[in-house]
């Protein structure tokens, strides 16, 4: 089973900006997740606005995404440094 993994414009911006160590993680946790995008240090976000949100931790960084399981689809969302503004 193969997933695809698909990044958003906010994420493409996130990505950039990051230094280019972090590039390499991110981009190895991108082939991970294209295996199975629910293994590492993965967890559904809690509230509303969070519904069907997952994070994935790299270090000190946050992957935020969604997975549609019909088409296999990751889509990523946000990636950033946490902090007290990661989750709003």
């Amino acid at each position: 089973m193969s997933w695809a993994c698909k990044l958003t414009a906010c994420a493409e911006e996130d990505l950039t900006a990051l230094p280019r160590v972090i590039k390499k993680r991110v981009a190895r946790v991108m082939v991970q997740m294209a295996a199975d995008p629910f293994q590492g240090d993965v967890k559904a976000l809690h509230g509303v606005e969070w519904k069907g949100v997952f994070r994935r931790r790299i270090g000190d960084y946050r992957i935020l995404f969604t997975a549609d399981r019909a088409t296999e689809t990751v889509i990523i969302h946000q990636i950033s440094l946490r902090s007290g503004k990661t989750y709003r």
